[in-house]
C-alpha cells in the first residue's frame, strides 16, 4: 500500500473535530497508541529513511515496515503492515533478530475516515514528547487528494508538513532546548 501523508502542527483539536464531524466523517478511534521503533546497529533502516514500527492501538497489534519514496510536497511511502496477536512476544523475535529498540512513544490518537477513504488523525504525544503540541496528520490515496482535503479542513497546502515522526521530534526538542 502506498502512504501519501501530511502532518499540520499546532492545531486547534475542537475547531478540526468540529469541522470533521460537519463534513460527515466518520470517527473510527479513539484511544492509545503505543509504538517502538527498532533499527539494526549502525542504523541502515533510519539511514535510508526507511521505518520498521511495532504498534499497539487499543487491543490491536500492527508490525510496520515503510519504505521511503519522497517527500516533496507530501510523506509518501510503500507501507507493509501485518497484524500480529501479542506486542511483547512480537518485540522479544525482533530483539533476537538483532533489532535494538531506538524510540518509544505514547500518543492519545482519535481518528476519522472520509466516505471518499481519505483518514484524518489527531495525535497528542504524552510522557516525554509531550512538549509537542496537538498535530492533525491526513492521508489519502495521492498528493491532490491529501491537499484538497487539506484546503476543505481550513488549512492551506504550506500548512502541510512532510515531516516524518522523527523530524517532528527533532524540529520540537529544538525548539526545547531554545527556551
Amino acid at each position: 500500500m502506498k502512504e501519501v501523508e501530511v502532518k499540520v502542527i499546532d492545531i486547534d483539536r475542537k475547531k478540526v473535530e468540529a469541522k470533521l464531524n460537519a463534513l460527515g466523517a466518520s470517527k473510527i478511534f479513539d484511544g492509545t497508541e503505543e509504538s517502538v521503533f527498532f533499527d539494526y546497529p549502525g542504523n541502515p533502516i533510519t539511514q535510508a529513511k526507511h521505518l520498521l514500527r511495532l504498534r499497539k492501538e487499543g487491543e490491536q497489534t500492527f508490525l510496520t515496515f515503510k519504505k521511503y519514496v519522497e517527500d516533496y510536497t507530501a510523506k509518501v511511502r510503500d507501507e507493509f503492515q501485518v497484524s500480529v496477536s501479542e506486542f511483547e512476544p512480537m518485540q522479544r523475535i525482533l530483539e533476537s533478530l538483532g533489532l535494538i529498540p531506538f524510540q518509544k512513544m505514547v500518543k492519545h490518537r482519535t481518528s476519522y475516515k472520509f466516505k471518499s477513504g481519505v483518514k484524518v488523525e489527531l495525535d497528542k504525544y504524552s510522557g516525554e514528547l509531550s512538549h509537542i503540541p496537538d498535530l492533525m496528520e491526513i492521508e489519502g490515496k495521492d498528493i491532490a487528494e491529501v491537499q484538497s482535503n487539506l484546503e476543505l479542513l481550513g488549512f492551506r497546502p504550506q500548512d502541510g508538513k512532510t515531516w516524518t515522526t522523527f523530524e517532528l521530534i527533532d524540529h520540537y526538542s529544538a525548539e526545547e532546548r531554545k527556551a
